[in-house]
């Protein structure tokens, strides 16, 4: 924390001035060692290709003396790498690998110069095998220790002069480090200072003029400028949302509204119909019952039989009005078995000639997609019953390119006629279902849409949904 307070309290100059000269130093030092080590490395490889060029050589001036089994002249042949000062010594050996001749130099009593740790990575001492042959066939080996301490010597002499040539380049670059911190830290602090009283101010429109002090400073000006504008298009992007956020809001309470309306609606329209069918039945039936077990007479079976039939049918109205609700058959066949079993569900419960055809293959929607289709599509179906005065309605799946289509049409009197005689813009029973407000509004949280046609006679409505996804 010290360390920070302490870093933060500098002014831009100072540690512009000391970044220059730490990047300096730090490009000196690594250039000056990456030079030392491939200079003498250069000068090793040198020394030992020299020294290859001697053991080939010595070598072969013993081959014949290995030939002859003549060790005193191998010795004397060894013998002559002494002026070599870097050769420690030298072994030579016969075609079994055994010691024919050997030559030690006499240990010296002056130090020998070493290399630093880091240059001793280059590996200064090393050993040479030169292998000897005659007609083709191997006869020995001369092995060569040697210990390059001329590497030493050389890093001696480029130290200094590394050093010296290390201080006058720091020098050069601290005089044009301070003659580049007043030219690029000034409009630095400008810069600064203007966001500082641009942000106290929250005026994003504000711009800064180019200075004059190079083309670096002129595009950061720019640049600043640039954020401005950018800060000033998203406060005014900003601000549209927080807009179009409440006009969202608005609109779903409304449609929490409306569905609550809706949902009241049709709780009213299922206990009528329940009290007007089967519950009807129901009580006619349990009074039959009653009246057929109670009383043992010739009426007795007919009462029960009557009681019976009146239960069969309270069930299979129950059992259509479970079916209308929600029809396993959407779950288990998917929207086009569905949409079949709308079609004749209403042709037989109505009286309403229905139709349904499915053009190209059936689309395997999702549970949410092809519940809304089919809710809506039914809201349409029985429109077309209440309101259309249709004989006929034909409902018509299909499936495009990236979307599934249902047209429902009838040949009723059309909306513009539907209007007049219930005063209502939509068309639509708003009282037992969705309304044409609404049915667009469930569309739209799947992405879909709806379009009206007046036929004259008749209507049509097309309803579309995206099919990008796709279940199972």
């Amino acid at each position: 924390m010290r360390r920070t307070a302490r870093g933060a309290g500098r002014s831009i100059r100072t540690r512009l001035l000391v970044a220059l000269t730490l990047v300096t130093l730090l490009t000196l030092a690594l250039s000056t060692l990456l030079s030392a080590v491939l200079d003498i490395k250069l000068f090793r490889d040198h020394m030992i290709r020299d020294l290859e060029v001697l053991a080939a050589v010595v070598g072969e001036n013993c081959v014949s003396a290995l030939v002859f089994d003549d060790p005193e002249t191998a010795e004397r042949h060894l013998a002559t790498l002494e002026r070599e000062y870097q050769i420690r010594s030298a072994l030579l050996l016969d075609a079994g690998g055994r010691d024919f001749a050997r030559w030690l130099r006499e240990p010296a009593d002056d130090t020998e110069p070493t290399l630093p740790s880091v240059i001793k990575g280059l590996s200064p001492s090393l050993e040479i095998i030169y292998p000897i042959a005659f007609d083709g066939h191997p006869v020995g080996r001369l092995v060569i220790d040697a210990e390059l301490v001329e590497l030493a010597r050389q890093f001696r002499i480029y130290l200094p002069l590394a050093g010296l040539v290390g201080l006058l380049t720091l020098g050069a670059a601290l005089l044009a480090a301070l003659r580049l911190r007043q030219r690029i830290a000034e409009p630095i602090l400008q810069l600064a200072e203007h966001s500082r009283a641009i942000s106290a101010e929250r005026d994003f429109s504000v711009r800064l003029p180019n200075p004059d002090a190079g083309r670096e400073i002129g595009t950061l000006v720019e640049g600043f400028n640039a954020v401005l504008q950018g800060l000033e298009e998203r406060e005014s992007e900003l601000s549209r949302q927080s807009r179009t956020l409440d006009n969202a809001n608005d609109k779903l309470r409304d449609l929490a509204l409306d569905l609550a309306m809706q949902e009241e609606t049709e709780k009213a329209r299922l206990a009528a119909e329940l009290h007007d069918g089967p519950l009807q039945k129901l009580a006619l039936a349990q009074i039959q019952l009653e009246a057929g077990s109670r009383e043992q007479d010739e009426e007795s079976p007919e009462r029960l039989s009557a009681g019976l039939e009146l239960l069969s049918e309270a069930t299979m109205e129950l059992r259509s009005l479970q079916f209308e609700l929600s029809p396993p058959v959407l779950e288990r066949g998917g929207i086009s078995a569905a949409l079949a079993w709308l079609a004749e569900s209403t042709q037989s419960r109505w009286g309403l000639t229905m139709s349904y055809r499915l053009e190209g293959s059936a689309p395997n929607l999702d549970r949410a997609h092809k519940l809304i289709l089919f809710q809506c599509g039914r809201e349409l179906v029985m429109n077309m019953v209440k309101h259309a005065r249709a004989n006929r309605g034909d409902l018509r799946l299909t499936r495009l390119d990236r979307c599934v289509e249902l047209r429902v049409e009838d040949d009723g009197i059309g909306f513009a006629a539907s209007h007049a005689a219930r005063g209502r813009h939509s068309g639509l029973d708003s009282g037992h279902g969705y309304g044409l407000q609404g049915l667009c509004e469930r569309l739209a949280l799947v992405d879909g849409g709806l379009a009206m046609e007046d036929l004259r006679p008749g209507a049509r409505v097309r309803l579309w949904i995206p099919i990008e996804r796709e279940s199972g």
